[in-house]
């Protein structure tokens, strides 16, 4: 299964859940995964959705904490 890295350098990655036969999502490293990734995923194309979904979000984000420190500092 794929595996994906957030701007902050945590990888993310798809793994079958045993009891379920379900996708779930998981930093490599563990940790407590964002509301938006937890749960269970029928198929892996759902859970890379959310994936990306997620990954934008957090890139915008980024993007917004630049562009302000770039504004008030220049």
């Amino acid at each position: 299964m794929k595996t994906f890295e957030t701007p902050a350098g945590k990888r993310i990655q798809l793994k079958i859940c045993p009891t379920t036969a379900h996708i779930k999502v998981e930093f490599s490293t563990g940790g407590e995964l964002p509301m938006e990734l937890s749960g269970l995923y029928t198929t892996e194309r759902e859970a890379e959705i959310s994936i990306l979904k997620y990954l934008a979000k957090q890139k915008r984000n980024q993007l917004k904490i630049i562009n302000n420190y770039v504004k008030s500092n220049f």
